[in-house]
């Protein structure tokens, strides 16, 4: 399909999209529209379909590496069904929207808990639950997806956006006591749904990226992480962003 060249007026709204465990995705848009997609759900059915797939795997039989294979095929199935619903639920929501997703390279070696000798079943649990779900291809499909309804997804950087708090910019992991599901700024008291801290602090780095768009006519659907001082730079910057004008330092 031939699309014309998308322009920074074209898109309505901004949103950004957070993924992780307890919610697949959390988007939120800068007028305050929020939409949880959780997912016990779908990780207590992929845990059983690797409860299945273990005991197949200790039979070692003919028949049930033939059960294996096929087993693996609807687990796979599965997995994108599910991304396949979640994109475009999101896109429904938040049409003609500028879509703002978390740069996800490298973010299981920086957030994957250490499986190291003596460590709890609770870590090891926790590590087999993060590699069991495919979020990059959650925003791939969300990404292809988008064109077609008048969307669009660029990518921001993922450093620090469920530790800042988006009322006052204070970063800090204490932010999330106990690394819970409420974040309570140190710092102003702010009390919010971490996912959906997180989800609002994308959309505003997604703002920035909308911003410079129309500002230059210049577009990067990527940030450059590999250069120390831009990344310095950019992080500085996201640090003067406040989701409410009534408390951004420069008004």
């Amino acid at each position: 399909m031939e699309l014309p060249d998308p322009e920074p007026t074209a898109h309505k709204q901004v949103v950004g999209v957070d993924v992780g465990m307890r919610y697949f995705a959390v988007a939120s848009s800068t007028s305050n529209k929020t939409l949880f997609k959780s997912g016990k759900a779908p990780l207590r059915k992929a845990e059983r379909y690797a409860n299945a797939r273990k005991s197949l795997q200790q039979k070692g039989t003919r028949s049930a590496v033939r059960r294996l294979v096929a087993l693996s095929g609807r687990e796979r199935r599965f997995i994108a069904e599910t991304n396949h619903a979640i994109a475009a639920e999101i896109l429904s929501r938040f049409p003609n929207a500028f879509i703002g997703v978390e740069e996800l390279t490298g973010v299981r070696d920086r957030t994957e808990r250490r499986s190291r000798k003596g460590s709890s079943e609770k870590t090891r649990k926790a590590n087999r639950r993060r590699s069991r779900w495919s979020y990059a291809e959650l925003l791939s499909f969300l990404a292809y997806k988008a064109p077609l309804r008048g969307s669009m997804v660029v990518k921001v950087d993922a450093h620090y956006t469920s530790q800042t708090c988006p009322r006052c910019g204070h970063c800090s992991r204490d932010n999330r006591p106990q690394k819970g599901l409420m974040f309570v700024c140190e710092s102003c008291g702010y009390q919010l749904h971490a996912d959906l801290v997180g989800s609002r602090n994308v959309g505003l780095r997604a703002l920035v990226v909308r911003q410079d768009w129309a500002a230059t006519g210049c577009l990067s659907c990527t940030p450059d992480v590999s250069d120390a001082e831009t990344k310095a730079e950019r992080l500085k910057r996201y640090s003067e962003l406040r989701w409410s004008p009534d408390t951004s330092p420069r008004l």
